[in-house]
């Protein structure tokens, strides 16, 4: 059985042709360091050392890169450093406020005296308050609750599609007489700029 010359679809020629695998690999340098730090806390003064690396590569090598695994889904923002962060800012507002109208009574004890009904006054005002923060509060927790739970139900099929994204990049060839890259036996070159939409697109077309 005779074998398949494995050539570019555009303009039908093998002298340009190099594994996409083999680019990245050889054009991606990793250097490694170890660095020195320093915490302070008091009159305790620690030093460690830490290990890490980076990664560097050429232009064609960075085109050319894989598909990234999508990132686990996690909570952003204040509410991702903080867990209660929405219900500790309702409770300090709400607690300032409290403070407020206990200075207030000090304060205003002869006009309280004078007229006991405006005693009323900071209290209503307290509870429209705790209302609204705490009602912030419980839509804000539940609305970030909502997107990081469709987030992680949406993270596996994510991570099976950039599987077989995966596949097929490491199938890829590439073309520097044209530019592109392609699958063998297959009759299109696509662009380097298109190629990750491309790894993509037949996940999108199983759907």
């Amino acid at each position: 059985m005779r074998e398949t010359k494995l050539v570019c679809p555009k303009c039908g020629r093998a002298d340009a042709i190099r594994k996409v695998t083999s680019i990245v690999d050889e054009g991606t340098t990793y250097t490694d360091s170890n660095r020195l730090g320093m915490s302070i806390s008091g009159d305790d003064t620690q030093f460690y050392t830490g290990f890490g690396r980076s990664v560097s590569r050429t232009e064609l090598a960075s085109s050319l890169a894989p598909p990234q695994k999508p990132a686990q889904p996690f909570r952003r923002g204040w509410s991702g450093i903080f867990p209660n962060f929405y219900w500790n800012c309702a409770g300090s507002f709400l607690g300032l406020m409290i403070c407020g109208a206990v200075g207030s009574f000090f304060l205003l004890f002869t006009t309280y005296r004078e007229n006991p009904l405006l005693i009323f006054v900071p209290l209503i005002i307290i509870l429209c308050a705790a209302t609204i923060l705490l009602r912030w509060a419980w839509l804000s927790s539940r609305r970030e609750r909502r997107k990081l739970g469709e987030a992680e139900a949406q993270y596996p099929l994510q991570v099976e599609a950039w599987k077989h994204a995966l596949e097929r990049w490491e199938q890829l060839y590439y073309c520097q007489r044209d530019d592109g890259v392609f699958i063998p036996a297959q009759t299109q070159l696509i662009p380097v700029n298109q190629m990750q939409a491309f790894l993509y697109s037949a996940n999108k077309k199983k759907r």
